[in-house]
């Protein structure tokens, strides 16, 4: 099986060294390189091809949520796990909506770490339990605004099925099981979650639930956010 090529973007000696060791547990990883602010991770990917970026949020010349929106404009493919010492309002929903697939602290236990890492490269969201409180209180003071769920899915032409399949995901449900609670085929609900991330103006699931909270179309409080093991 291929490697998942990963770069490390840390202001941090220490913490870029104790990463690398992290994830040279797992045979499934190849560390590629290590840089220090998010300049240097911008021009990494643009020049190599990366899967997943280990994105601290605080560093000079260029901040880890400007440089997971130019990573992601130009490497759409490239997966971005942001990782940081804290949990801020100030980071936590710029950086998922820059397209950060995942938000984890540092203290996070090592093999979860590693965890993340596949599960985002795989496509699935990777949030850190410590932190989900904060994303749910963090959406809602950022998107104050009220709204009405009927008239925006209207408006946006979602169908009954999608807004299912948008509840579902909001109880943190994988395509797996969506698959066995619908009883539909694994294709039909990646159609389905194709035209839901089209008409939300979204790419992955982390900001289909962030808009989809924003328009009341879902209650993020009930999406309980599992420590990554997909």
């Amino acid at each position: 099986m291929e490697q998942i090529k990963v770069l490390i973007a840390d202001d941090e000696p220490l913490i870029r060294r104790a990463l690398g060791t992290i994830l040279a547990t797992d045979d499934a990883i190849l560390l590629l390189n290590s840089v220090q602010n998010g300049q240097e991770a911008v021009e990494y990917c643009a020049a190599h091809d990366v899967d997943v970026v280990l994105m601290d949020l605080q560093m000079p010349i260029m901040d880890g949520v400007e440089a997971t929106r130019l990573i992601k404009s130009s490497n759409a493919h490239t997966a971005v796990l942001a990782i940081t010492a804290f949990s801020s309002d100030d980071y936590l929903v710029p950086v998922l909506l820059a397209g950060a697939s995942g938000y984890l602290v540092k203290d996070t236990d090592p093999a979860q770490i590693v965890q993340a890492v596949i599960s985002v490269h795989s496509g699935t969201a990777a949030i850190s339990p410590s932190v989900s409180t904060d994303l749910i209180t963090a959406v809602q003071r950022a998107y104050a605004k009220p709204a009405v769920a009927g008239d925006v899915a209207d408006e946006l032409g979602l169908t009954a099925r999608e807004l299912e399949i948008l509840s579902l995901l909001a109880q943190g449900k994988n395509n797996t099981e969506i698959c066995r609670i619908l009883n539909v085929a694994d294709t039909t609900v990646k159609t389905h979650m194709a035209k839901i991330f089209t008409k939300l103006g979204v790419r992955d699931r982390v900001q289909a639930l962030i808009v989809a909270t924003q328009l009341q179309l879902v209650d993020l409080n009930s999406y309980e956010i599992d420590p990554p093991h997909r």
